[in-house]
């Protein structure tokens, strides 16, 4: 195993256990509660009480996954019986949130529900395993992904707006995550008053950004807004993604009438109007946050199916393809390891930027009143803002906060595609002129560079624009210097 991969599972693993617990930690545990309290908040009953239904989908996933590994004969076995454990524990864990279910109408879930930590904690430890144990058996595609990931680090490190995207990113994550220890949850209730209406800021810590029509803290109202704008964006994205991906790779892949039946589908989503779709949606099932999530991303994967098609149309002809068809290879098997890893990079970075649309359409509809009136949003606030009427008294402290984040979160993902599609996308070479890159290789990173992690390295070569590749990427400079075209 790679060095560099063991201190990333020692570094990464922690950092991702933290996450978690930030995001369920107990809303009523603020820092004037001493350390004490703030210590053992990290192990109260709502860190890790995720929906069981979603934990139990992702356990069973997982242990058809193993069970698929197990079945192959690897080697190793050590990894695909991590894989099994992970996607039991994760099982495990939903049916504890659930309350292990009622036998003669006695509920667990009190009993329980101490233990979900315990239960977090152990899948994410085991994860860590499931890659510290597939480094171990892939010590060759674990060398390749470090270098792969280091490449792709320095080159993005080159690009100034990429660098200012993350950064933005990163300071309003860190606000979300820090939710609990900024603001006290309480005063976004109706009677949490804190002065008179429409105060404007003062250098009071609550009133930095002056009060509402109702009171309220709007720095309180900002900072508990930023977690449901980012998660509504990013699970919406996630659902788009998928869509759009697996519809775009199959379409590409089989051509014919097959995808011109998935590519008539997209259209057919296309030309569907969202906003009066959300209405009846809204009206059928009611305000909550998850039904404009399911919205944005049903309606949001036909560009990204289209833009995966074409280039799964250019993947399917290339030779390496045609080889895993003469020697018997299954659609399914050339999809996943050939054609998905090969349009990965073109997946990545079209989902930075949809993740971005994703927050605006949120906004969108929270501003039009179709979002969860129970909980703030930045869309929210600025759905209360114009219903109060601050817009014409002005009271522009409760306006601007809002609009500016989601200004600058939609411009940091911006960023960040347009960066990643420079660094991913061998047809963009203007990366080449970035700075530090000389400094750091002579040649051009090549999308299959990323995308080779990902396939099954022991079936065959891994080629751009045409050209074969040694297994693994290991070439020597020369030869890659060969096989680039000459001006």
């Amino acid at each position: 195993m790679p060095p560099a991969l063991r201190r990333w599972i020692l570094i990464w693993t922690p950092v991702v256990w933290l996450a978690l617990e930030l995001v369920k930690y107990p809303k009523n545990v603020p820092l004037s509660s001493g350390i004490v309290a703030i210590v053992k908040g990290f192990f109260g009953p709502t860190i890790g009480n995720f929906p069981p239904p979603y934990l139990l989908v992702a356990g069973l996933f997982v242990i058809g996954l193993g069970a698929t590994l197990l079945l192959r004969r690897s080697a190793s076995r050590a990894y695909p019986v991590t894989v099994l454990a992970t996607g039991l524990a994760l099982v495990a864990w939903g049916l504890v949130n659930g309350g292990l279910g009622s036998a003669g109408g006695f509920a667990l879930s009190n009993r329980t529900g101490n233990f979900t930590w315990l239960c977090q904690t152990i899948v994410v430890v085991l994860a860590a395993a499931c890659v510290w144990t597939w480094g171990a058996a892939h010590p060759e595609r674990a060398e390749l992904t470090v270098r792969n990931v280091r490449r792709t680090w320095r080159l993005y490190r080159a690009s100034r707006q990429g660098m200012i995207g993350l950064w933005i990113i990163v300071a309003f994550v860190a606000l979300a995550l820090l939710a609990p220890f900024l603001a006290n949850h309480a005063l976004l209730s109706p009677d949490a008053q804190i002065g008179p209406a429409f105060q404007p800021p003062t250098l009071r810590y609550y009133h930095l950004m002056g009060t509402d029509d109702l009171g309220r803290s709007v720095l309180a109202e900002f900072i508990w807004s930023a977690r449901i704008s980012l998660v509504v964006g990013l699970l919406a994205t996630f659902i788009s993604s998928v869509l759009g991906a697996a519809i775009g790779v199959a379409a590409g892949y089989f051509g014919g009438w097959i995808g011109e039946i998935w590519m008539r589908v997209t259209d057919a989503f296309l030309v569907i109007p969202w906003l009066p779709l959300a209405m009846v949606l809204v009206a059928i099932f009611g305000h909550n946050y998850a039904i404009v999530i399911v919205i944005i991303g049903v309606t949001s994967w036909p560009g990204t199916a289209r833009v995966v098609r074409a280039d799964a149309l250019r993947v399917r002809e290339l030779p390496f393809v045609e080889r895993a068809k003469a020697i018997g290879s299954r659609d399914t098997h050339i999809m996943s390891r050939h054609v998905l890893p090969n349009v990965f990079p073109l997946i990545f970075a079209n989902t930075i930027l949809v993740v971005a649309a994703a927050i605006t359409a949120e906004t969108e509809l929270s501003f039009l009143g179709l979002g969860d009136p129970l909980n703030f949003s930045w869309g929210t606030m600025l759905h209360y803002a114009w219903q109060s009427g601050a817009a014409t008294l002005p009271a522009w402290w409760y306006i601007i906060p809002p609009g500016v984040a989601i200004v600058l979160v939609v411009l940091a993902f911006t960023f960040m595609g347009t960066a990643f599609d420079e660094i991913l996308d061998p047809r963009l070479r203007s990366r080449e002129e970035t700075a530090g890159y000389e400094a750091y290789s002579g040649q051009p990173m090549l999308a299959a560079d990323v995308a080779v992690p990902l396939g099954d390295m022991a079936s065959g070569f891994v080629l751009n624009e045409g050209a074969p590749r040694l297994p693994y990427g290991m070439e020597h400079e020369e030869q890659r210097r060969e096989r680039e075209p000459k001006p």
